[in-house]
């Protein structure tokens, strides 16, 4: 199993609705688009493709599908669907098959559900319809509760004007755990919605109470700052790894937030594959472009590996 634990901080962290808004989809609007957003991106399910000369990969120390699904540019439901596998059991050395053609996001295979799915709200919204007919879903779920939650998976569905659901997605967060007190964006884009969507509801699937110490560092953030950078965002900052041990596979997530605290953009980039020794500090500088040029607000969090000896 992977060794890992969990840090973050939050910068302008947008406050908790009392409710989840479920709007109608907006006006069209001319996104621009995100560099990396393997991890939290699916489209309309489609069935599977088989491939007579699959891609095969060898599960290595500090990976997990969130990585290796942005290796090769997959979604992670896609990934654990067609390998029959949960986050929380992935083991080193094992062999995934990498889905070359698209994959049923609806499969039998896909994460179970959690009994009792942890405590935590859904907020942020923004869900609109693109110059190209695609539908691009944003938003974060906030962890109120005194403890941290992994594995959190939610299910976005998309009804016709009676109310009729047309199409169901599950889908996971972007970090792989959400510390207490912090938030976690995620991404969807539908390239082919039905025709007469009209609504949508999000619902929360899975989210388990997990002690992240002995699996992921602690991970600071500081010195953030944010500003407009032609029609981009641009966001500084340096993380200091806290841990008494060297950490890697340091994850910085960015999201910018619109005045009506609505997620308008995210993105997630690995700012050092190496070992971050215990103290030491690594400066970031990331560009990310959002569904409207207007940013009001941004959040940074970050994510790192506990390296193994």
């Amino acid at each position: 199993m992977m060794s890992a634990c969990s840090g973050a901080v939050v910068e302008r962290t947008p406050v908790p609705s009392a409710t989840i808004p479920l709007p109608t989809p907006r006006p069209t609007i001319t996104p621009h688009p995100t560099p990396t957003q393997a991890a939290a991106t699916l489209v309309a399910p489609r069935e599977p493709t088989p491939s007579p000369t699959p891609v095969t990969y060898k599960v290595q120390d500090g990976d997990s599908p969130i990585v290796i699904a942005n290796k090769f540019g997959v979604s992670v439901a896609d990934l654990m669907s067609i390998n029959k596998i949960d986050p929380a059991t992935l083991q080193i050395g094992a062999i995934l098959i990498i889905p070359v053609g698209p994959v049923s996001a609806q499969s039998n295979n896909a994460l179970l559900p959690s009994p009792t799915p942890g405590p935590y709200a859904i907020r942020g919204l923004n869900v609109y319809k693109t110059p190209v007919g695609s539908l691009e879903c944003l938003g974060e779920v906030f962890n109120p509760g005194p403890n941290a939650l992994g594995n959190v998976q939610l299910q976005i569905s998309l009804l016709d004007q009676a109310d009729q659901t047309l199409l169901v997605e599950p889908f996971l967060v972007a970090l792989q755990v959400v510390p207490a007190g912090q938030s976690s964006p995620f991404r969807l884009l539908f390239t082919d919605p039905p025709a007469t969507y009209a609504k949508f509801s999000i619902t929360p699937l899975r989210g388990e109470t997990v002690d992240p110490a002995s699996r992921y560092a602690q991970i600071k953030v500081a010195k953030t700052s944010g500003a407009a950078k032609g029609s981009q965002y641009q966001v500084t900052g340096e993380l200091t790894n806290a841990d008494k041990v060297d950490a890697t596979k340091v994850r910085v997530i960015v999201t910018t937030y619109d005045a009506e605290k609505r997620v308008i953009g995210f993105r997630d980039v690995v700012v050092a594959e190496g070992l971050l020794a215990p103290n030491a500090a690594q400066p970031f500088d990331i560009t990310l472009a959002s569904s409207i040029n207007t940013v009001a607000s941004f959040g940074v969090v970050a994510e790192a590996l506990l390296a193994t000896p």
